[in-house]
């Protein structure tokens, strides 16, 4: 197998299911290395990033995967590559980022800081995705209150309100009523008055 060939120190458990092979990377900082070797060796060409995301294990020691699904577009193959780290509260809860290798897991992996906690070290952008700017807390963990957390009326959450997210440049107006907002009526194209 090319991992053990090439990174023997860094390759752990290895589980093949379905055609798909699993492989558990240890330590965190191995992974841009890694990863950089399946997209770029000729006989690998793990070129796609298909998803990456995070398991919160909670009772086990590390207790978070963070879990990288590589396709070679090529030969079609799947390799899920998985870096266990620790706690939110402990320094090895974060990870060395992929953006160099696939710049689309920017994304993927602010989703993984927003909903788990866990940081990607030298990521362009390390902020919140999904949930607002000061959220308290981390969704997708398994220590967040099923509950939910009380939120002051109205939560905005530091975004736009709706009333003043209207695209810029292209002409819409809004008209106010005392209890609603109306868009203006039609008055040329389909469905507008005609010149009859």
């Amino acid at each position: 197998m090319f991992l053990r060939e090439r990174f023997l120190p860094n390759v752990g458990e290895v589980t093949e299911y379905r055609g798909e092979t699993s492989v558990v990377v240890q330590p965190p900082d191995a992974i841009p290395l890694i990863c950089r070797a399946l997209a770029s060796d000729p006989t690998q060409q793990y070129n796609f990033l298909a998803d990456l995301t995070a398991v919160d294990w909670r009772e086990r020691e590390p207790r978070y995967d963070v879990v990288y699904h590589l396709l070679s577009l090529e030969t079609r193959a799947v390799l899920r590559l998985k870096v266990r780290v620790g706690g939110e509260d402990t320094p090895d809860a974060e990870v060395p980022t992929v953006t160099t290798v696939w710049p689309a897991a920017e994304f993927f992996e602010r989703e993984v800081f927003d909903l788990f906690g866990i940081r990607f070290t030298g990521h362009p952008n390390m902020t919140r995705i999904l949930m607002p700017s000061d959220w308290v807390g981390h969704p997708l963990r398994k220590d967040y209150p099923l509950t939910g957390i009380h939120l002051p009326d109205p939560h905005w959450g530091g975004q736009v309100p709706l009333d003043q997210a209207l695209p810029m440049g292209t002409g819409q107006q809004t008209l106010r009523t005392a209890d609603r907002t109306q868009a203006p009526p039609i008055t040329s194209g389909p469905g507008g008055p005609s010149d009859d």
